[in-house]
């Protein structure tokens, strides 16, 4: 049965994420590490025949996926739909201002992510229902081939988490930064997750992932949840 090979890749390290800021829709580039990340996603994917790789059109994404097609002779097609939720008023301030303010919000953003819904912003339903239609689009109009997909944090939650899960029982796993997962479509409609979250091509210093995802009873005080919440 043929199928299509879909690497998704979350863009790389921002000096937003180090500083804990939620960058939403904001148009923030990479950073120093990032950069190095992007550069170590180019050398893995040096050999690996890639048929095209699609972006989200904000900067953090868009770099990311010029460093994959480093070594490739393909550039980068940029995708609206495949940009981060918008984050409305919670967009350009910390996780801490964040708690502060909006206490429920964030404690569906970190333990109830189907629910998450920025004010002003877009729920999470929405960024689901955006960037699935999306990957689904991309893997029909791609269909046999090799692809890479770089998107963001959220966005690839609101998808690649529902794979195998119902969008009300998302989990709020986050890739890491510059991580890659892979995943194989059938004509069928099935898929097979071919590995999930591998930062393999990363040397330890460069490898980046928020403190504010550890599991949710280790990060109980940052985001002033009751000891007996549950995810």
């Amino acid at each position: 049965m043929e199928t299509t090979t879909v690497y998704f890749i979350r863009h790389g390290t921002t000096d937003n994420n180090i500083g804990g800021r939620f960058q939403g829709t904001s148009d923030i580039p990479l950073g120093d590490t990032g950069l190095k990340q992007a550069a170590c996603l180019g050398e893995r994917f040096a050999h690996i025949p890639l048929d095209a790789v699609y972006s989200s059109p904000l900067a953090r994404a868009r770099q990311t996926a010029e460093g994959v097609c480093a070594h490739l002779d393909i550039q980068p097609v940029l995708c609206p739909e495949l940009r981060e939720i918008d984050g409305g008023l919670l967009e350009g301030r910390t996780n801490d201002e964040n708690t502060r303010d909006y206490p429920e919000v964030m404690y569906a953003f970190r333990n109830d992510p189907a629910h998450f819904c920025p004010p002003q912003g877009e729920s999470a339903r929405q960024v689901h229902e955006r960037v699935t239609a999306e990957v689904q689009r991309l893997v029909r109009e791609n269909a046999g081939k090799t692809i890479a997909i770089v998107s963001h944090g959220y966005a690839l939650l609101c998808s690649l988490g529902c794979l195998d899960t119902p969008f009300e029982k998302l989990q709020s796993k986050i890739l890491a930064n510059a991580s890659v997962s892979c995943v194989r479509f059938a004509a069928d409609g099935s898929h097979t997750v071919v590995f999930y979250n591998d930062q393999s091509h990363l040397p330890e210093d460069c490898r980046y992932h928020s403190p504010f995802w550890q599991e949710p009873e280790e990060n109980q005080k940052t985001i002033g949840c009751a000891p007996d919440s549950t995810f």
